[in-house]
């Protein structure tokens, strides 16, 4: 029987967008490429979400990776945050699972200043019986140890338990470790295939 869901956070509940926020930032469809490839999907984004490196850090980075002004990399650093919005229709589905009794948790691969930023500002969190984000736990998905903490932190039985993320990877971790997971995709059929897992408890 479903008693727990864990939401990822990005392209899940809040919307991730990397090559919006780079065009967002520059007309220059050059620097675009290289923002998304040099900045949101580089080894240092990744190390930043673990904890190893701080924001300061990856700015400091950036700014001799691609040659860029401090204040620059700093302003696309605040159009990120500022672009994490989040998606209706998943808060509604949050709704929906809290009001039929099950237990909500939140699983995230974020940095500790992006979580800081977020957290006091979407209702939605309230909503979570339990958080854990990778920035404070010097882990990130899919590490299956990262599944092994929320599970043992917060008591779950993974067989009762259902994991939402948009990464096949996360997802298939999340299996691997006898949890039930849906790969997110953001479509109607997504939400009704979740909203009709909720209905059957």
């Amino acid at each position: 029987m479903l008693e727990n869901i864990i939401f990822d956070l990005g392209a899940v509940v809040l919307e991730w967008k990397p090559a919006a926020i780079a065009e967002r930032f520059t007309a220059d469809v050059q620097l675009q490429e290289k923002l998304v490839s040099g900045v949101f999907t580089h080894q240092d984004w990744l190390d930043m979400d673990r904890g190893v490196l701080s924001e300061d850090d990856v700015v400091d980075r950036v700014v001799e990776r691609l040659q860029l002004p401090v204040a620059s990399v700093r302003e696309l650093f605040t159009i990120t945050r500022e672009s994490l919005q989040v998606i209706p229709e998943t808060e509604r589905l949050i709704e929906e699972a809290y009001n039929a009794g099950l237990n909500l948790y939140c699983l995230s691969n974020m940095s500790v200043e992006n979580y800081a930023y977020l957290q006091p500002r979407f209702d939605f969190f309230e909503r979570f019986q339990g958080i854990v984000i990778s920035g404070h736990e010097h882990l990130i998905k899919p590490d299956p140890n990262i599944f092994t903490l929320i599970l043992e932190r917060y008591s779950l039985n993974p067989a009762s338990t259902l994991f939402i993320d948009d990464s096949a990877q996360n997802v298939a971790a999340a299996e691997n470790r006898g949890i039930e997971a849906v790969q997110f995709f953001g479509t109607p059929a997504c939400y009704e295939r979740i909203s009709t897992r909720i209905q059957t408890i």
